[in-house]
């Protein structure tokens, strides 16, 4: 007696091989779009001198275009800019207590597709708090933001 047996592209002669055919290759798929989705990721770092720092993993132009985004969305007021230099200097408006936080923003391209980011939070005018945690703040919530636009 003779059996019928259909094989698959995949070589497997059952249904129950092709299911794990298909099962690896969705996983590979998945694994494949976390590598890309973290691509763009960043880590924040802070330092002692009160310089915030993160890097992306994609076109310089990109990241430009995520932090005169993220400016704008916070309400900051961009002072100086200079594109070839990768530098940004911005001003918030005053807070109630007249607190005025000063961005100093370098972009570094270390290779064509990294990107390093530097803030540096200071407080500007006379008036208001002279809180440090509102520096570490301001900062977090602009790397926050420009993380956003890149991966939003």
């Amino acid at each position: 007696m003779k059996r019928d047996v259909t094989v698959s592209k995949c070589g497997n002669p059952s249904t129950a091989g092709q299911w794990h055919h298909y099962r690896e290759r969705a996983i590979a798929a998945v694994l494949i779009a976390m590598v890309v989705a973290l691509s763009s990721c960043s880590t924040i770092k802070g330092s002692s001198e009160g310089t915030w720092s993160t890097s992306y993993f994609t076109d310089p132009d990109r990241v430009w275009g995520a932090i005169e985004i993220s400016l704008i969305d916070l309400d900051y007021e961009v002072v100086s800019k200079n594109r070839y230099d990768g530098v940004i200097r911005a001003i918030s408006a005053p807070s109630d207590d007249g607190t005025v936080i000063e961005l100093a923003i370098d972009q570094v391209a270390r290779t064509e597709d990294q990107v390093k980011v530097y803030v540096k939070p200071s407080f500007g005018g006379d008036e208001g708090s002279t809180n440090p945690d509102l520096l570490k703040a301001a900062a977090d919530e602009f790397i926050k933001a420009v993380n956003d636009t890149l991966n939003g």
